[in-house]
């Protein structure tokens, strides 16, 4: 078996957050967003507003379940769906048919990425480097 590395540097930010772009693919459109990485979130979770505007909806033929997320400022409710794909960097760095849960984000971010998404790829945060490494298994 072989694999992929893709190294993702990462800006240096007041807080020490792990901030890296990704490509929330819809049913007809697509849309960049900032996502947080969070290896401490169960689930990814992107902003409504950005999901409706790349056509996800509650109403939609995506529309998975109620979803509530719990986190430092108690819990909050929102909606999960099936997106078709979230991209991370590189085609390499991407998952089709992946749960989002469509709640803003807390902290003020746009996305976070969590487990269900960070659990298919071998990862290491290099804080000193500020350098996200992304290990794809190819089979």
């Amino acid at each position: 078996m072989s694999s992929l590395k893709i190294n993702i540097p990462f800006p240096h930010n007041e807080h020490n957050f792990i901030v890296v772009s990704g490509l929330i693919f819809g049913p007809k459109r697509q849309r960049i967003v900032k996502c947080i990485v969070d290896t401490g979130a169960a689930v990814t979770m992107i902003d409504p507003d950005i999901m409706e505007s790349v056509d996800y909806s509650i109403h939609g033929p995506e529309y998975v379940s109620p979803a509530t997320v719990s986190g430092p400022s108690g819990k909050q409710s929102g909606y999960k769906v099936k997106a078709q794909k979230l991209l991370i960097q590189s085609a390499q760095c991407a998952l089709a048919d992946i749960d989002i849960v469509c709640i803003r984000p807390e902290r003020n971010v746009e996305a976070l990425l969590g487990l269900n998404f960070l659990k298919h790829f071998r990862y290491c945060i290099d804080h000193k480097k500020q350098l996200l490494t992304f290990e794809y298994i190819l089979s």
